[in-house]
């Protein structure tokens, strides 16, 4: 009998993949397609026919991967978590106030927050989930309400941010970030960095007391060649005039 139904094989000197690895990569690049069809069409707009039409792939080879529609938005929102996470992680590492912190955070989340949500203003869409599928998501949410609001109560002990509430300062923070994937274009004049930055660039204005020390980022390439090219040339001199 064997065993090794679930192994990788080798053919020559290739590894091949597993069954189970070939079924995860074909689950998660539907996953990605399917994840679409809500970018173009909205959540509650779209059903299980038009994303299978939009895949080319027949309903039932469709439920073979995928049991119904809120299950790609959970994955979704389960990738928007872990990105939480990983930016909460960049956060704790950065030295300095906690001006810088919340920056630090918003630039890591917002870039890659752009960079791998397909299913664009879908991400507003949290009630569409199944109660215990809410349940998960909601209580990630919460873990990094609290760590950013912990993040402005330095600032304003540390003397970086001035704000007349901490919970209003994060709530109105991630209320914002939220809503980019409904009007964020990839592929467009603004990268995934190029928006992060200049989103922590407003926040950070607008918390930033007057007194504290500039709270800067990183400027990418394509950052720096804007403002090359927005650099204005030198007046022409007036023509003289004959006496």
């Amino acid at each position: 009998m064997r065993h090794e139904a679930n192994t990788a094989e080798r053919w020559g000197s290739a590894l091949l993949p597993s069954p189970d690895e070939q079924r995860l990569a074909k689950r998660q690049a539907l996953m990605r397609q399917a994840a679409m069809a809500f970018r173009e069409r909205g959540f509650y707009a779209t059903s299980m026919e038009h994303i299978a039409t939009a895949l080319g792939v027949t309903k039932g080879a469709l439920y073979r991967y995928i049991s119904n529609k809120q299950e790609i938005l959970f994955e979704c929102f389960l990738s928007s978590s872990r990105i939480g996470d990983a930016a909460l992680e960049v956060a704790a590492s950065t030295q300095g106030s906690g001006l810088r912190k919340l920056s630090a955070f918003i630039v890591h989340f917002v870039t890659h927050y752009l960079e791998h949500n397909t299913a664009g203003g879908a991400m507003v869409d949290i009630d569409a989930l199944f109660p215990e599928q809410r349940q998960q998501i909601i209580a990630g949410r919460d873990r990094v309400d609290r760590e950013l609001r912990r993040y402005v109560m330095q600032g304003i002990e540390d003397g970086s941010i001035v704000t007349r509430d901490h919970k209003l300062a994060e709530l109105t923070l991630m209320g914002s970030i939220n809503w980019i994937p409904s009007w964020y274009t990839p592929g467009g004049r603004w990268t995934p960095r190029d928006v992060a930055e200049a989103v922590a660039e407003i926040f950070v204005r607008g918390l930033q007391a007057s007194s504290a020390p500039a709270v800067t980022s990183p400027a990418t390439p394509s950052a720096e060649a804007g403002k090359k090219a927005r650099t204005p040339k030198p007046p022409k001199r007036a023509p003289k005039t004959a006496h």
